[in-house]
């Protein structure tokens, strides 16, 4: 009970409170027979947690309300300390403009890690051998080719690339290079956020 007077004593934790009060921490599993119009009007989501972890100043006076996002990001999934986070995964595109120029295939905002799942790139009115590489690049233009593949076909995947290994940030972001003769390619990334 001291945890819930120490939250009612400090008013920058209820602040916070109230603006997620009416959400619930997840969605019950289907075996309770909670669905459809019985399951909770809104559940707490990773764009709720950032919305109220983003207000936060790293101060001493905060410090009460650092733990209670501390706790509330845990028990709700939403701030991973191993793995992704639930309902993040997400299919990103990005049109290769013309051979031998970069695409950016993904670029997350400040502050969040995304990891690669999977990767692809469909061209359309190509002919020849078609060379294609996903990029890890930051902001000053410094460039790694992660992995290089050729193909006549339409469709490239890049089976070679340790894509589970592969961590995506605002600095450090997702680009595609092809070069040959294609009118248009089409790059798609599975990601999910991890931090």
């Amino acid at each position: 009970m001291a945890i819930v007077d120490d939250i009612k004593k400090d008013r920058r934790t209820r602040n916070v409170l109230a603006q997620t009060n009416t959400k619930t921490v997840s969605v019950p599993p289907a075996s309770t027979g909670l669905v459809g119009d019985q399951q909770p009007a809104e559940v707490f989501t990773v764009a709720d947690f950032d919305l109220v972890k983003n207000q936060v100043h790293l101060q001493e006076e905060n410090f009460q309300l650092m733990e209670a996002l501390n706790t509330m990001g845990q028990l709700t999934s939403m701030q991973s300390q191993s793995g992704p986070i639930p309902g993040t995964m997400t299919i990103a595109t990005a049109t290769a403009a013309a051979s031998g120029n970069q695409a950016v295939v993904f670029r997350p905002d400040a502050g969040q890690v995304w990891r690669l799942v999977d990767l692809a790139v469909q061209w359309s009115g190509n002919s020849g051998t078609i060379t294609a590489s996903p990029v890890l690049t930051d902001e000053d233009g410094n460039d790694i080719f992660v992995g290089r593949d050729t193909s006549t076909a339409g469709h490239q995947e890049f089976p070679t690339i340790p894509q589970a290994s592969l961590n995506i940030t605002r600095d450090v972001f997702l680009k595609g290079w092809s070069s040959g003769t294609f009118s248009s390619g089409v790059w798609r990334a599975a990601v999910i956020r991890v931090r």
